[in-house]
């Protein structure tokens, strides 16, 4: 009996913690240390989304707009009429928080959770190609994407992402 009531309680105790992670406390804008995807938790593909967003300056003047297509076969990411700072390492990131105002009144993420994705090149418009495999490796939800300067360690921009339509 004393080995069944140990198991119930662990067994309440696992359920209770499914789906449960910490990432910690919000973060400043721009001080989330990057993160690698991972494959545990995939991003539910239900039909054709479209997701879209208009990027937020924070450590330098960033503009643009962000979109993600995501159909069966994978996801496409594209950068329209952007332009930010130079940097000396600056990447495209994705992350499951989005850009808002914290305690202190100032904006930053609200997950620190970021997905290195790619480089951000210099060209106004960029497009990245994830297959489904890439995609469905992500954590889901996709809320914002982010121009990171891995030097700097500091966010230029976000992109906050909501349903849109093409």
């Amino acid at each position: 009996m004393k080995l069944l009531s140990h198991a119930a309680i662990a067994g309440a105790l696992a359920a209770s913690l499914v789906g449960c992670t910490y990432s910690g406390p919000p973060a400043e804008a721009g001080s989330p240390p990057p993160a690698s995807p991972s494959p545990s938790h995939p991003a539910p593909l239900a039909g054709p989304q479209w997701l879209e967003g208009r990027f937020q300056s924070q450590a330098a003047v960033t503009r643009g707009v962000a979109t993600i297509r995501v159909t069966d076969t994978g996801a496409v990411l594209e950068l329209k009429e952007f332009s930010t700072a130079p940097g000396v390492d600056l990447r495209i990131m994705l992350s499951p928080g989005t850009l808002s105002p914290g305690a202190n009144g100032e904006a930053g993420l609200t997950s620190a959770t970021l997905i290195d994705l790619a480089p951000l090149s210099d060209q106004p418009s960029q497009r990245i190609d994830m297959d489904i495999k890439m995609w469905s490796a992500l954590p889901a939800p996709v809320r914002s994407v982010v121009i990171y300067n891995y030097a700097d360690r500091t966010a230029h921009g976000t992109a906050n992402l909501t349903p849109g339509h093409p």
